[in-house]
């Protein structure tokens, strides 16, 4: 019986469920599909290819390495290719893990499922990130995922023949393009040594120091785009971070793993908020927010946000850092959204699409509920403004990071660095600089627009309408907050 394990958002052997059940017996067709309609959708971009395509030489290497095994790689319209190797080679089974991502991917398995069952082909996808997809228990949500997470690491137990095709893998994948010169390299070797590195001696200041951008570069896992694209499990990072755990360490480096390891439960809370509810995608989460930034969309705002160019510092050095490295820390993404959505009043929903092609590690069910969270369309989480004058001061006290993304300002010395639209004309003329032109004055009044914002989510958030509508979310998912 011949079978194919489709490799997907796990470019990985190791800890594997589809490919170790796949490999037992029989012959088996390893597969991988760069399919060209995702890579040309609104959240695609250079970034995940680039990242997509070392993960994938990897996991071709490793393959031809210790199985001498080809991976067979293809380019196009997925249903077709699935459909013509199924044929081709009298496929009985298909193995995979589950994904879980955004509408079009989960379209696309919608549409394979039904024609593997015309076929008379058997799916079979295992979940690695613990998500409950059947039977959901929500008040035990925590417990079930701590027995997930628990699980020994899965064993490499090959017994099968490994079928290889003669298709040509010469294609030119188009997508939106972006200077992925910096993007972070994937592959499970540069996730190993990531992780290693972090446990060993990164980590001992997490908690402390993720929350800035000068020392969050360094002090964060890295490892998030890793995860996104299966170079590493996450029972794998949490198992090893246990084991550092039960080592001599000191109680700082204690307590920024154990903050650590929590974090891991959140993506996969995150990830079953999206699988329970997808449209949270596409439209806010308490429908009682429905028109309140839509009509109002300002273009010109939306333009000088995603250039970097507000006129706020630490905001444009923030997003100029960002389109340069795909990657920058939690605390600035929130502050990235936060100052989009309220000081600027833009959408999410469109926001939320550019973000996630800059986003290396883009995974839809965190991105997505993060953005709701962060531009207060749930109804149940906190309002929070972030000051972006304040998080200057307070993660960039010196202005260094903002004299390196934001060089127009390189010559201003002193606390005017996080305000440049206080420098007197005496002070503009010593500097060389002069603000509205070298660099632009505030496009909007920060203290105005805040409370603009703030007036406007708390005249709905009090309404009937969306305290009936938060009541039920809460019920849904409030249970699933705890983790430990």
């Amino acid at each position: 019986m011949n079978k194919i394990i489709w490799f997907r958002f796990d470019l990985r052997i190791q800890d594997n469920e589809a490919f170790i059940n796949a490999t037992r017996n029989n012959s088996v067709f390893p597969l991988f599909i760069y399919d060209k309609n995702y890579f040309l959708s609104d959240t695609s971009s250079s970034f995940h290819l680039k990242f997509l395509k070392n993960s994938v030489e990897e996991l071709t290497s490793e393959l031809k390495k210790k199985f001498n095994a080809n991976l067979n790689i293809y380019y196009g319209d997925t249903l077709e290719i699935l459909n013509k190797l199924v044929d081709k080679y009298k496929i009985k089974e298909v193995f995979s893990n589950k994904v879980f991502n955004n509408r079009y991917l989960r379209d696309l398995d919608f549409k394979c499922e039904k024609k593997l069952k015309e076929k008379n082909v058997k799916w079979l996808k295992y979940n690695q990130f613990g998500v409950q997809i059947n039977h959901r228990d929500r008040l035990n949500w925590s417990k079930n995922w701590n027995n997930f997470i628990n699980n020994p690491i899965f064993p490499q137990n090959t017994s099968c023949k490994f079928i290889s095709d003669d298709f040509k893998k010469n294609f030119n994948i188009k997508t939106n393009y972006i200077d992925d010169s910096y993007v972070q390299k994937g592959g499970r070797q540069e996730a190993i040594l990531l992780l290693e590195s972090f446990l060993s001696d990164r980590s001992e200041n997490y908690q402390k120091e993720m929350s800035s951008p000068i020392t969050g570069e360094n002090s964060c896992s890295r490892l998030s785009p890793h995860i996104t694209y299966g170079n590493i499990s996450l029972k794998e990072i949490f198992k090893k971070t246990t084991d550092k755990l039960k080592t001599n360490i000191n109680y700082n480096h204690k307590k920024s793993l154990i903050a650590f390891k929590s974090r891991l439960a959140w993506h996969c809370h995150f990830i079953q908020k999206l699988y329970d509810e997808p449209e949270i995608e596409h439209q806010n989460l308490n429908r009682a927010f429905d028109g309140l930034r839509e009509n109002n969309f300002n273009e010109n705002y939306y333009i000088a946000w995603k250039n970097g160019n507000t006129g706020f510092p630490f905001v444009d050095a923030c997003m100029r850092y960002l389109k340069k490295n795909g990657w920058i820390n939690f605390r600035m993404r929130a502050m990235l959204v936060s100052f989009a959505s309220y000081q600027l009043w833009l959408d999410w929903k469109k926001t939320s699409k550019y973000m996630a092609k800059l986003f290396t590690d883009y995974e839809p069910g965190i991105h997505y509920s993060q953005f709701q969270m962060q531009s207060g369309t749930t109804g149940i989480n906190s309002i929070r403004i972030y000051n972006p004058i304040k998080q200057s001061i307070d993660q960039d006290p010196e202005g260094n990071f903002i004299r390196k993304w934001v060089p127009e300002l390189k010559n201003i010395q002193g606390k005017l660095i996080h305000e440049p639209w206080n420098l007197t004309y005496i002070d503009e003329k010593s500097l060389g600089i002069e603000i509205g032109k070298d660099y632009p004055s505030p496009i909007v009044d920060n203290k105005k627009t805040s409370i603009f914002a703030r007036d406007k989510i708390w005249s709905i958030k009090k309404s009937k309408n969306a305290k009936f509508l938060s009541t039920k979310i809460l019920s849904k998912h409030v249970s699933l907050s705890s983790r430990r």
